[in-house]
């Protein structure tokens, strides 16, 4: 019985020592971040696991032995390491290789998260550093730099403002480190130009509805990504300085620019620090006359000052705080002359001063204290953002207000972002993670004019939103995505009158309260991931939007069955429905994407002329158009790529169907980038931009002219140049060439707005010339 007892004893020790074994590992990138959702399998047995938050997995009850470990995910090479299994913990540190490029480029703004492309079920175009570093050489207007980049988004303007500009033909949501900048309650199209192009590392845009950040993004987001500490040295620096004009009319256009940049990581901590100086000459056409100063970039001083410090706390924790200061304002000396008439001469710019007030942003104030955890619990991290922004616009001195004056745009944010990852892991063939938080934000928007008039009173805005977005693996090669917000919104108005501008009388006076909003909006998602050849996928989402209330509220008109208020005012938020299909490719050398998308909603975004005032019409939209990109690598040091954007829409009116303004929709674009090297310290790139044919109207038989926004839009071409010397890695020098054929034209929105105040043509051949010195 003793034996019997014994041996028993014996048996179970040694059960419970093999099934001690185990293999606790870390899954890295080649940049050194932690890779979450890999797969790992351990070849020969049913033992799976998937890597958490903080890229860390493990794999219990292994027996001794010596067996092949198994990684893989999209984006990434499959990992093979071979692993000798002992007594007790075996740790692993490995490092994953990425593969194909363009699935494997990380983005955020998707889903909060770091995820590659090929695990995003919807179009996604990213601006990487090096693009922006070598095209901002052309120009250094973030509007030109967008619209060369991103399908489906307007040509720039050559102005100040992004009036006009839409992606697929709706309004989007600009952000700067997932701060929103755009002032959906009343929009004053200043929110692109609202960071310096020497402090974002890249952008992301999330094209198509969506509300994973909240209101405003019909058609989509541009997330402005800001630049981090250089891990590598204590102390390290760029210092840039460059010179633009007008190529072949110089006189009193050259202008200059300096930036400087500090960064390092000193133990524990990292930061950056930046200021960036400039001041532009006046803006020439083709013919060398000089282009109105209305909105202009023009004879403009811009600062912008940004500094971003970080603590790792530990392994897994880290907080980080930013702020960036930017201001713009125009020092013009010219005015617009009173010869020009839309459709026949544009406005040029004569000398003169000015009346009112300085046009411009005097301050856009951007702030965040950032806390991430890797692991808060069990397979979750979180992330805590608390942000605040501050923003002041002043527009040009206008005779549309009755006395005349400027309008401005003041707007305050602040609100806080709290965001849980939760990894999960039923089965080899079903994992995945759930993203799921809430935000609060507290926006408050006005527009009065600057001589103490209350143009559009303050609108108080609070925002309470819950969110799930939940993103699982079926059977290994499916990644289905599907998630749901819950928007809940009170804003208050306070009583107001209104004033007279234009034809519209004003002296209506408004009483104010409360308007309640609640919506539940839903999106849905599936890739096919296992082909890098042909990696397909639809998705459906919704976004939600309070359509510039301002624009509404400043028309309000008296009711005739007793007093106005603001519930007899039209302000119904607006649902906008998004469904999608796409493909991105990988073939060796060759890499392609292309999407077919429908955009609708039952109420609208497009404004009418009534009387000489914009008005909002509310009818139901149906937007639709395609995308297609295609790029390839001729030889190590030779290198194109192509995209081509269509996009149309109509509007239903009581029953008739009529063409969208070309203030909402674009014309066709297409553009050919090629980028050569012909010597290991010589850059040269030549980039070609084909803006197309819009004439879906007729004259309006009643005044004999076009409606707002219905103006024919011709073609035109654009190409632009940039080369660079570089001396050594510390130095280097760059020129572009901005309309490099010096093409006489007028841009869209001064064809399509049908306004003799927007009739300005487009700038002539433009240089920029610049030095840089890092160390």
């Amino acid at each position: 019985m003793k034996k019997i007892f014994v041996l028993g004893m014996v048996f179970i020790m040694a059960t419970l020592q093999l099934a001690a074994q185990s293999i606790q590992g870390t899954i890295k990138d080649t940049a050194q971040t932690a890779v979450p959702l890999l797969r790992i399998y351990l070849s020969g047995t049913q033992k799976h696991a998937v890597t958490g938050a903080n890229g860390q997995f493990t794999i219990n009850d292994v027996k001794p032995g010596t067996y092949t470990l198994l990684a893989a995910g999209i984006g990434f090479q499959t990992l093979e390491q071979t692993v000798t299994v002992k007594e007790g913990t075996n740790s692993l540190q490995l490092t994953i290789q990425p593969s194909d490029v363009g699935l494997n480029e990380v983005v955020v703004t998707a889903s909060r998260n770091k995820e590659t492309l090929g695990t995003v079920p919807s179009s996604i175009t990213i601006i990487s550093g090096k693009q922006l570093r070598e095209q901002s050489a052309i120009t250094t207007d973030i509007n030109q730099l967008l619209s060369m980049n991103v399908p489906g988004l307007t040509l720039g303007t050559n102005t100040s403002t992004n009036k006009g500009q839409t992606l697929r033909g709706r309004g989007m949501l600009i952000m700067i480190d997932g701060i929103p900048q755009s002032t959906p309650l009343r929009n004053g199209d200043k929110d692109m130009r609202s960071i310096d192009v020497s402090v974002i590392e890249r952008v992301e845009v999330i094209k198509g509805s969506t509300a994973i950040y909240g209101n405003g993004a019909d058609g989509g987001i541009v997330n402005f990504i800001t630049i981090k500490a250089n891990p590598n040295k204590r102390f390290s620096g760029t210092t840039d300085v460059s010179s633009a004009g007008s190529l072949l009319h110089p006189s009193n256009t050259i202008g200059g620019r300096i930036s400087q940049n500090f960064t390092g990581k000193l133990n524990k901590f990292d930061y950056v620090a930046s200021g960036a100086y400039e001041q532009t000459g006046v803006v020439k056409d083709a013919d060398g006359m000089v282009i109105a100063p209305f909105q202009s970039l023009a004879q403009n001083k811009n600062i912008n000052l940004f500094a971003k410090l970080g603590y790792d706390i530990n392994a897994s924790s880290r907080i980080e705080v930013m702020y960036n200061y930017y201001r713009t304002m125009q020092y013009s000396s010219y005015v617009d002359s009173s010869t020009g008439k839309f459709g026949e001469a544009p406005i040029i710019g004569v000398k003169g001063s000015n009346p009112g007030d300085r046009q411009g942003t005097p301050y856009n104030h951007n702030a965040y204290i950032n806390y991430t955890n890797k692991d808060i619990f069990k397979n979750t991290s979180l992330n805590v953002n608390l942000y605040y922004q501050s923003f002041y616009t002043v527009f040009e001195y206008s005779d549309f207000y009755a006395p005349p004056g400027n309008s401005a745009i003041v707007s305050k944010k602040m609100g806080a972002r709290v965001n849980f990852n939760t990894v999960f892991n039923f089965h080899p063939n079903v994992f995945g993670d759930v993203t799921w938080g809430v935000d609060i934000l507290n926006d408050k928007t006005s527009q009065p004019l600057t001589d103490g008039r209350g143009f559009v009173p303050e609108m108080n805005m609070k925002n309470y939103a819950p969110y799930a977005q939940l993103k699982t693996y079926l059977f290994k090669d499916f990644l289905v995505k599907a998630g749901v917000r819950y928007e809940n919104i009170s804003l208050n108005i306070p009583d107001y009158t209104t004033i007279k501008f234009g034809n519209y009388a004003g002296g209506v006076f408004v009483k104010g309260g409360n308007l309640p909003y609640e919506a539940l909006v839903f999106n849905a998602g599936l890739r096919y991931t296992k082909f890098p050849v042909f990696n397909p996928f639809v998705s459906y989402s919704q976004s939600f939007s309070l359509y510039d209330l301002g624009r509404t509220l400043r028309l309000a008109k008296a009711v005739s069955n007793g007093a106005t208020s603001i519930k007899t005012i039209e302000t119904e938020a607006i649902i906008t429905n998004n469904y999608e299909a796409g493909f991105n490719s990988n073939i060796g050398k060759f890499n392609a994407s292309g999407a077919y998308f429908i955009s609708t909603s039952n109420l609208g975004t497009s404004l009418k002329d009534v009387n000489g005032v914009a008005v909002p019409e509310r009818a139901p939209e149906r937007v639709e158009g395609f995308e297609l990109t295609a790029g390839y690598q001729f030889l190590s040091k030779l290198s194109a790529n192509a995209s081509y954007a269509h996009v149309e829409g109509k509007k239903d009116v009581n029953g008739v169907h009529t063409w969208l303004p070309t203030t909402r929709i674009s014309p066709d674009k297409m553009t050919v980038n090629v980028n050569y090297t012909p010597l290991k310290q010589w850059d040269l790139g030549v980039y070609y931009i084909y803006s197309g044919v819009r004439k879906r109207f007729d004259v309006n038989p009643t005044t004999k002219q076009y409606d707002l926004g219905n103006g024919p839009v011709s073609d035109f071409s654009l190409v632009n140049l940039y080369t660079a010397w570089r001396f050594n890695k510390a130095m280097a020098i760059r020129l572009g060439v901005d309309n490099l054929l010096n093409a006489d034209y007028y841009p869209v929105m001064s064809q399509g707005r049908v306004r003799t105040d927007s009739y300005i043509k487009g700038s002539g051949a433009r240089f920029n010339i610049g030095f840089k010195y890092s160390f």
